[in-house]
């Protein structure tokens, strides 16, 4: 059914369903989820999609094996206490159970030969990885150590020291500092490009001080950690009290009056008092109309699309997995800008390790066997780059600064960070914050 309103009734109908203002939240991944649950407290909250499922877990799929049934989220969503404070603290408060995983790694050249392997020690909280017995006899994994704990110095320096690290690349602190090319390239970049899901160059021309401040956080210390029972726990407890449209596209906001006004894909139209856009900065600058400033900013933002599998052939992994680790990254070639990795969820997520072997590949060369591919999912991930974060900059502080707004952005694009679930979080705790909410874990001294 299509509902058509104009602007001239919009006064009275605010406030006429409920005693609070209506808002719309665009978008459901952990951005939207977290701004609808955070600012429910204040607004009427509905919360829209264009998918048929709540976005966090759109793409997850069953996996049956070994007598066990398992949902498999897509993508495995891991963390650490290092880099995710307002993530942990949001789950935490609202009762998700949080594990530890395996975070051990392999590294190969693209001729399948091991390059470095390294597994966890666990003390107490901490965790430390040390190269296991093959690397231990190996003077290239040695090097390679001998590097990453070189650069790991000279970035925690740099943060505290170098005032003109914000304007730099991670290009230009790689050459001024004379980092080890071996290192960077076979260790370094791999990394990141998984964690950034985007190629080497990309990578490359980040803002220095986003990939360090990651680098250093204490990931290599605490480890990776997740949610026990994936998104299928997570998304109820965020959806609670919140009106949920899904299947329903965006077309287009308007201001309409004292309210804003969404026309959607069906035509249908829907005005609320305030709208939070928790979508990607392309799809947010496209479904703007009246908005140029803010559209022009978004459009500053570059982003990249990356291919993920799951699946249960092991010929992804070279010598079809022996000496394998949770994490397997298989170099490429010199010329190519994105690395194969599969993670062996059997290994590195407790729940699945009842089952039979199964895989996430991000970045696959190739397809797998018949009847072993499980999903196939294309991914657009945000960047940052010096030119995104001076736009970013100036849309949070049109944010924070004009009383009379009714437009908002959150997403992980907009914190000044590596743009994961922790920045995600961030910008929707400063809309929150913005629009006078209360954010739980701070009060409650978190």
């Amino acid at each position: 059914m299509t509902a058509t309103h104009s602007c001239s009734d919009a006064a009275s109908r605010a406030g006429s369903a409920s005693v609070k203002p209506s808002l719309a939240v665009i978008g459901s991944g952990i951005a939207g989820l977290s701004a609808a649950w955070l600012l429910k407290q204040k607004y009427d909250v509905t919360l829209i999609e264009s998918h048929d499922k709540v976005g966090m877990g759109v793409f997850s799929v069953d996996y049956q094996s070994a007598g066990v049934d398992n949902r498999i989220d897509i993508p495995l969503r891991v963390f650490c206490d290092g880099y995710y404070p307002n993530l942990l603290a949001l789950y935490r408060h609202i009762g998700v159970e949080i594990e530890a995983g395996d975070h051990a790694g392999v590294f190969f050249d693209h001729r399948g030969k091991e390059v470095l392997h390294y597994g966890n020690v666990a003390l107490g909280r901490y965790r430390f990885s040390l190269p296991k017995l093959k690397s231990l006899f190996s003077w290239r994994a040695w090097r390679l150590m001998l590097a990453f704990r070189r650069f790991n110095r000279l970035a925690q320096q740099a943060l505290l020291t170098d005032e003109q690290l914000r304007q730099k690349t991670l290009q230009q602190f790689l050459q001024q500092q004379q980092i080890d090319g071996e290192f960077t390239e076979q260790l370094l970049l791999p990394v990141l490009a998984v964690t950034c899901t985007c190629d080497y160059h990309s990578i490359l021309n980040y803002p220095a001080d986003v990939i360090l401040a990651y680098l250093t956080c204490g990931v290599w210390q605490f480890g990776i950690i997740h949610a026990r029972n994936g998104v299928d726990d997570i998304v109820p407890r965020l959806t609670q009290g919140i009106q949920v449209q899904t299947g329903q596209t965006v077309q287009s906001v308007r201001s309409c009056g004292e309210q804003l006004q969404l026309t959607l894909a069906d035509g249908q139209q829907q005005r609320f008092d305030q709208v939070v856009i928790a979508c990607q900065a392309q799809q947010a600058a496209a479904m703007l109309d009246g908005f140029d400033q803010q559209q022009a900013w978004l459009r500053q933002v570059p982003f990249e699309t990356s291919t993920m599998m799951v699946h249960t052939d092991s010929g992804f992994l070279p010598q079809q997995g022996k000496g394998c680790s949770a994490v397997s990254y298989c170099l490429p070639p010199q010329g190519r800008q994105r690395p194969q990795v599969s993670v062996d969820l059997t290994k590195a997520i407790p729940r699945y390790r009842q089952q039979g072997t199964v895989f996430q590949t991000w970045h696959p060369t190739f397809e797998p066997g018949a009847g072993q591919l499980l999903a196939k999912v294309a991914f657009t991930r945000p960047l940052v780059t010096l030119e995104s974060r001076a736009a970013m900059q100036q849309l949070r502080q049109q944010q924070q600064q004009q009383c009379d707004n009714r437009l908002w952005f959150c997403g992980s694009y907009l914190a000044d960070k590596v743009p994961l679930l922790d920045a995600a979080v961030d910008s929707s705790v400063a809309v929150a914050e913005a629009l006078g909410v209360e954010i739980p874990w701070q009060a409650a001294g978190h």
